[in-house]
């Protein structure tokens, strides 16, 4: 219970801090809408904006955790801080800056939804998430962020999302040259597929996908894995 109350608390206190920066922000008054987020930013998580900004997501990971335990609450909130920061990056002109804000939240919020084994936070994360996405949309995602996002759309379901975000990846992989990290992911690609033609249809077509698309999808990573070794 207490766990859950501390949660809430932290959500409904980022919550806050957020609509009063960006009615700051909405009134022209920037100046004081970045500093308001930054003096939240430091007294909420103990963090600096400019040192969240210079940290690596597995950094930040360490840094929220305690004993090998992520605080789920504090990556809740820095996601929602997060995701402020990049819209008043985005007002002020920053676009570029905005998408590495928007992508970095994006990225820690799916780790802490693979940390939140018994899915008590599922809803909380799940929907930053998809708050995120709408943002960055997948081009220019790097490929660690696109392995996760596969497996959340499998997870959730979403069959059509985790298929073209496959394919994405594997894009993404061979115009970096990375050949053999892309045959492994062809392989993991057979896998997901070998389960989905395991599914009923009903649960196929919910997800967006049909059988027949399925099958299809499986064929095509098949002959590619014969391809790639010749």
């Amino acid at each position: 219970m207490y766990q859950r109350d501390y949660i809430l608390r932290m959500i409904e206190q980022a919550g806050v801090m957020v609509g009063r920066v960006m009615h700051l922000a909405r009134n022209k008054r920037m100046q004081e809408a970045v500093e308001l987020l930054q003096q939240a930013m430091k007294e909420m998580l103990g963090l600096g904006s400019k040192l969240i900004g210079a940290l690596s997501v597995k950094d930040l990971i360490a840094l929220l955790s305690k004993d090998g335990e992520l605080d789920s609450a504090k990556v809740l909130a820095l996601g929602d801080l997060m995701k402020a920061q990049s819209e008043l990056q985005r007002e002020g002109g920053e676009e570029a800056a905005a998408q590495r804000t928007a992508k970095k939240s994006l990225e820690l919020l799916l780790i802490g939804r693979e940390y939140d084994a018994r899915g008590e936070l599922r809803e909380e994360f799940n929907r930053r998430i998809e708050e995120a996405l709408d943002i960055t949309g997948r081009a220019g995602l790097n490929e660690g962020i696109l392995s996760r996002i596969v497996g959340y759309y499998e997870e959730q379901g979403s069959y059509a999302w985790a298929e073209d975000a496959l394919f994405y990846r594997l894009e993404v992989l061979q115009g970096a040259g990375r050949e053999l990290e892309r045959r492994a992911v062809v392989e993991e690609g057979i896998r997901m597929y070998e389960r989905w033609v395991l599914l009923e249809d009903a649960t196929l077509q919910a997800g967006g996908l049909s059988a027949e698309e399925a099958e299809e999808g499986l064929r095509t990573l098949r002959q590619l894995k014969i391809t790639q070794s010749q």
